[in-house]
């Protein structure tokens, strides 16, 4: 009875929270979608910022932007380091 509980309870517990052993490594989709969102995420920010008119407000518009922009930074060095590649040679282009 107590080796089926704690089988029951390990398979429980990886199920919930998995090692990274057990995650599948990110397919170059999931790096794009994740880059995508962290751009976007950052071009609201640089949006917001530069809407911002009451001077209380500044310093957590600029602590939001910069956070953005690193992160955004980081998922793109990431990914080049796991050998993804992001966008075509027309995207880097410019056409």
């Amino acid at each position: 009875m107590l080796k089926k509980l704690t089988e029951f309870l390990l398979t429980f517990s990886a199920y919930f929270f998995p090692s990274e052993e057990q995650l599948a490594p990110p397919q170059p989709e999931d790096y794009f979608m994740i880059v995508e969102e962290a751009r976007q995420e950052w071009q609201s920010a640089k949006e917001r910022f530069d809407q911002i008119s009451d001077p209380d407000l500044i310093d957590h518009a600029i602590y939001d932007l910069e956070a953005a922009e690193r992160r955004y930074v980081y998922l793109l060095k990431k990914a080049k380091e796991e050998g993804v590649k992001l966008y075509s040679a027309a995207d880097e282009g410019g056409g």
